[in-house]
């Protein structure tokens, strides 16, 4: 091993300094010296054998190596084709030296790889496409291939068979930004409920056949990679974030504009600060002098990235449903060992002081995991020294790029593929294009994820008219395999012929997740007020394993649609019995927009309605959000009857808490309400109780209009109001997903917009912050230079500077046009700190 001298790290980083080098240099930020004592090896340029032999894996396993330049070279994402090729994203540009130099060329590929000889290893590379800036992700859908080539999104085709696109169709053109490339769109992952999602990206596209694709707007999902477990959840992360997950499907949390602060998606499964484990000292990380321990190993994740959900069939049982997470700066494959409990997924780590998988080779740089069609764990290696974008270069990592010569060995790239020990030298597996439409079928019960998945997607695209009735005998026969009949119950929807009689028959299945599919499916029935036996058997489905909450929570959520007299009962009986559940407050209170104080009355008169706390909190906050007078006095009026019980008049007044605004740090601020609110002024003149107390507290922190001290701002003019009115369908359309209808934001996804300084401060400052995006504490808001005109921002701007009780002035288009100019050649996100200082400068 080598000791680097420090003078060559000191020189660099107090020149650094001085020329203000590196865009990742913070203000005022002391970038400390490697310590005299930390000894760091060299990092020599490794051949695929030497880099195999740099492995230390979990007991009972093996590394396979299955490509290697120069078959690829600078790979970053793949995906296998139904007859057994990989399809390999290149991004050959992307930080070819420290500087990246050339990042914009044209040198993307897309490239095929196959094993011509069947000996498990890729001998053979036809180029797809080419000519390509920054491919980020690939995607195969009917007879062509979706490819994100920012802020385009492609649909190519080989229509004469020589294996190379000759055909290109465009099916976005804002599939994300061409800021910076580590938080641009990508993922295009086929899900369990026939919809392609993205990571870092608001938007999921459906199929529609020939080169047809609708699309409908999300909420935007982690940083780089995207997975899906065995009943079609969604799992992703960001660099610092190793596993969130979205426990309830997204759109049901956008149906009441007014539900406040809503759960359920961008749940976070591990924490942030789960140790990590390297097989090497890492000083080689970004911001090593404060994110290492004293050893010189990285101590949790800044670059988690490619997350997967092993759904494989060939690891042992317990490893079944695990995440795997790439840590490229740390060198190493995490595995979080996966526990449900209440409908709620917690992740650990599966060892203790070790990694499923680390290397001894800095240039070992796993970037996304698959679990392929072998039941083997896949992993896409980068394999070079640079990962880290310019754009967030600091000094110090300059320093060690240059000291052990890292930007050497450009075009690298492997493949490597994890087995048990025990398993074969080759794996086979089938080759699904040239299966049947009854032997597609018979997939859906493989043991393997991808082999399931994989023949639903391509049942879908050929919507054969004969597998309906094959698909709907797979489901009333009740066989052995449920994820078949999971399966079976997707495809039909996926192709149009979902039939009540195969929903009414999962319903009664006997595995919670086909349950929970089939009730969630029933809604085309649900919300038909003439078929009100759904209803009933909606009601009657059994709470059975493997997790009974989920399907407790699935009917809350669908009975929210329904068209029966009865919903509002049967959801208050809900909230009496199982409003403990986690989640079940806004699984009930999203289908409730507009009968929310109804909903309140109903379960405070029941008298063993305990449970239902959290529900009326929800349900209350949404009343005080919606600011319409008669509907907050009513509900509120709850607090002065006598027979209302001490529990839900804590419940109500933990509803008027849960309205008030938050600002990003989690602190309350002033709320406001459109008329006095006389039941909680009533109630704060005893004091002497403690109910009487704590409303004297929350009208300290509530505004309306008449209050002693409440200032009066001028109204907005006639051709500002018509400009608050488009920006507030550019909200709904682009922003509310992630910072919510309410402004209050999403954790882990968005900070709250009510009450930023960002927001209310120097209209310059928020158009330029809307422009060009901002980051803070791993959050990022990509930004909106090429997606929105200078008239949309001012709209978007005029309307969150003026709702949710925000007073301030309009915004105006020359204002927005000015700060376009100026920040004409930024490249990056706008930083805390960067407008922390430019919001005091003159």
């Amino acid at each position: 091993m080598t000791r680097f001298p420090l003078p060559a790290t000191l020189i660099a980083l107090a020149l650094a300094a001085t020329l203000s080098a590196q865009q990742g240099d913070k203000p005022n930020e002391v970038q400390r010296p490697i310590p005299p004592e930390w000894v760091i090896p060299a990092a020599p340029l490794l051949s695929p054998e030497e880099a195999q032999r740099s492995f230390k894996v979990a007991p009972g396993f093996r590394v396979e190596l299955a490509a290697a330049e120069p078959l690829l070279g600078d790979p970053i994402a793949a995906v296998f084709g139904a007859d057994g090729r990989l399809w390999v994203v290149e991004m050959r540009s992307y930080m070819q030296d420290i500087d990246a130099t050339g990042e914009n060329d044209p040198v993307g590929t897309v490239a095929v790889l196959e094993d011509t000889d069947r000996d498990g290893r890729f001998d053979r590379r036809t180029v797809f496409l080419d000519h390509l800036v920054m491919p980020r992700a690939i995607s195969l859908v009917g007879d062509g291939v979706l490819v994100a080539e920012p802020p385009r999104l492609w649909f190519a085709r080989d229509t004469n068979g020589d294996g190379v696109a000759d055909s290109k169709t465009e099916i976005a053109s804002n599939y994300g930004g061409t800021g910076n490339p580590e938080h641009m769109a990508n993922g295009l992952v086929w899900m369990m409920d026939n919809w392609i999602y993205s990571a870092n990206h608001t938007v999921r596209y459906r199929y529609e056949g020939g080169d047809k694709f609708t699309s409908e707007v999300t909420v935007t999902r982690g940083q780089w990679g995207i997975s899906q477990d065995d009943a079609g959840r969604i799992f992703y992360n960001s660099n610092s974030d190793p596993l969130r997950y979205d426990p309830v499907p997204s759109a049901y949390l956008a149906r009441n504009p007014h539900l406040v602060a809503p759960k359920g998606v961008n749940v976070k499964v591990a924490p942030a600060d789960l140790p990590t484990w390297p097989g090497r000292i890492t000083p080689g990380i970004n911001r090593g002098y404060s994110t290492l321990r004293p050893n010189g190993t990285l101590a949790s994740v800044t670059a988690a990235c490619g997350p997967v959900i092993y759904r494989g069939g060939l690891f042992p049982a317990e490893f079944h449903g695990d995440a795997f997470i790439c840590e490229p700066s740390g060198n190493l494959i995490k595995r979080i060992h996966l526990t449900e409990t209440d409908g709620v997924l917690s992740g650990t780590n599966a060892y203790e002081a070790t990694e499923f998988l680390t290397s001894t080779d800095e240039r070992f740089r796993p970037v996304s995991a698959y679990s392929g069609p072998d039941g083997a764990l896949w992993l896409i290696d980068l394999s070079r020294g640079v990962i880290q974008h310019r754009t967030y270069v600091t000094s110090y990592l300059r320093a060690q790029v240059k000291d052990r010569r890292l930007e050497e060995g450009r075009g690298r790239g492997r493949v490597w593929r994890i087995v048990p020990e025990n398993a074969p030298a080759v794996l086979p597996w089938p080759n699904l294009s040239k299966a049947s439409t009854a032997e597609l079928i018979g997939y859906l019960g493989n043991a393997s994820g991808w082999v399931r998945d994989t023949a639903q997607r391509l049942l879908v695209e050929r919507r054969d008219a004969d597998s309906v009735a094959l698909l709907q005998a797979l489901i009333h026969s009740g066989g052995n395999e449920p994820l078949a009949r999971l399966h079976a119950l997707w495809t039909l929807q996926g192709i149009g012929a979902l039939d009540r009689a195969s929903v009414v028959k999962a319903l009664a299945d006997g595995d919670g997740r086909v349950v929970s599919a089939a009730v969630r499916l029933s809604e085309t029935w649900l919300a038909d007020a003439s078929d009100q036996s759904i209803f009933d058997l909606v009601l009657a489905t059994k709470n059975g394993p493997p997790a009974a909450s989920n399907v407790i929570r699935q009917k809350a959520l669908s009975l929210g649609v329904a068209a029966s007299p009865r919903k509002l009962a049967v959801l208050a009986e809900l909230a009496a019995t199982d409003g403990r559940r986690p989640l079940m407050a806004d699984a009930l209170v999203s289908g409730l927009a507009g009968q929310e104080e109804a909903f309140v009355q109903l379960v405070v008169a029941n008298p063993n309605a305990q449970n239902a706390a959290a529900p009326i909190a929800s349900a209350v906050a949404a009343v005080l959000h919606a600011q319409e007078a008669p509907r907050i006095d009513r509900v509120l009026a709850t607090l002065a009857r006598p027979e209302t019980p001490a529990w839900a008049r804590n419940a109500v007044l933990d509803g008027v808490e849960a309205s008030l605004p938050r600002r990003a740090d989690g602190a309350k601020v002033s709320g406001k309400l459109p008329a006095e609110p006389t039941t909680l002024l009533a109630l704060a003149a005893k004091p002497e109780t403690p109910e009487g107390a704590r409303a004297a507290s929350l009208l300290a922190q509530l505004r309306w209009p008449g209050k002693p001290g409440e200032v009066v701002t001028a109204p907005l003019t006639p051709d500002e109001l018509k400009r608050f009115e488009q920006g507030r369908a550019q909200y709904v359309a682009l922003c509310a997903n992630c910072h919510q209808p309410t402004g209050q934001g999403l954790a882990g996804l968005a900070p709250p917009l009510v009450n930023s300084r960002w927001v209310l401060g120097a209209p310059q400052l928020a158009a330029a912050v809307v422009l060009s995006g901002k980051e803070d504490g791993g959050l990022v808001m990509p930004g909106l230079r090429a997606v929105l005109d200078d008239e949309a921002i001012a709209s978007v701007l005029t309307f969150v500077r003026n709702s949710w009780g925000h007073t301030a002035s309009a915004m105006d288009v020359a204002t927005v046009a000015k700060a376009r100019a100026e920040t004409a050649t930024r490249a990056g996100a706008f930083s805390e700190a960067e407008l922390s200082r430019l919001a005091a400068s003159p």
